[in-house]
């Protein structure tokens, strides 16, 4: 093997200096860690800042295992919010199934999976402010079926309704968005939520009760390094496990996005 060795004729501090350098040069590549299992899909909720999110290096390095400790990702879903109309076109070259709706002239909500979307759906919120929604749809993991949904609720109302303290009008949203949901059955809801005033507000604890499953949430803040704004809640049957976590590259978003890995029972 050519330059097994370092070797240095030069000033004694001089060769150290190049010899460290030389060795850490030649020093190969890491490798992502194996992963005990594969995820049967990988849900991501990401609100992506009016379009600014760098959509292509969030997949590509999800995609690359860089996001999930070296587990290898199949099939992914992609539950977004503010996404440009452009949404459809990333997804059709890279032959993936897209639903958007739009709330605004340059940006709305979408999914896109790598998985057929069937039944996809537009769920109408109660207007506060301006138009917020929640796109749904379903898809199939071979022998099992799972409903996603991406929702937006609202961030604020006027001023002499409130402002910020909008807690009442997120409240209303979820109540709609709960009521055009299922029961029950295989069921995960992304989105930001806007819970300004925390996990306490009464929107966060009514998806949190209609939607149980899964781990305590990450203790990570998603937006501006102190507020829980986005979230992945879950309905699964017995034996379905999930993992959930921050994403801390935030890609050109003001935003983290929101990681969950999902597995099926043998």
């Amino acid at each position: 093997m050519r330059n097994s060795k370092c070797i240095c004729i030069l000033p004694f501090a001089f060769c150290i200096s190049l010899t460290l350098f030389a060795c850490a040069s030649a020093a190969p590549q890491q490798t992502p860690p194996a992963a005990s299992a594969r995820p049967d899909l990988v849900i991501v909720t990401w609100n992506l800042h009016d379009g600014a999110g760098d959509l292509v290096r969030l997949v590509e390095d999800l995609q690359a295992r860089r996001l999930t400790d070296g587990a290898e990702v199949g099939d992914f879903v992609l539950l977004l919010q503010e996404a440009g109309p452009d949404i459809l076109e990333f997804a059709r070259t890279r032959g993936l199934s897209a639903y958007f709706e739009p709330v605004h002239p340059t940006r709305g909500n979408a999914i896109v999976s790598t998985r057929g979307l069937l039944n996809a759906r537009t769920i109408e919120l109660p207007r506060e402010r301006q138009r917020r929604v929640a796109v749904a749809a379903t898809v199939r993991l071979d022998r099992e079926t799972l409903q996603v949904v991406s929702a937006h609720l609202e961030n604020r109302v006027s001023w002499w309704r409130g402002g910020l303290f909008s807690e009442g009008a997120r409240f209303r949203q979820a109540e709609v968005l709960i009521a055009a949901l299922p029961p029950d059955g295989p069921v995960a809801v992304g989105g930001d939520f806007n819970a300004w005033l925390g996990r306490d507000e009464p929107a966060w604890r009514a998806l949190a009760a209609r939607f149980p499953d899964g781990p305590p949430p990450p203790a990570q803040p998603t937006f501006r390094k102190r507020l829980f704004l986005d979230e992945l809640f879950f309905d699964l049957p017995p034996g379905w496990r999930v993992t959930r976590s921050i994403i801390e590259n935030r890609y050109g978003s003001d935003h983290h996005a929101v990681l969950g890995l999902l597995q099926l029972p043998v």
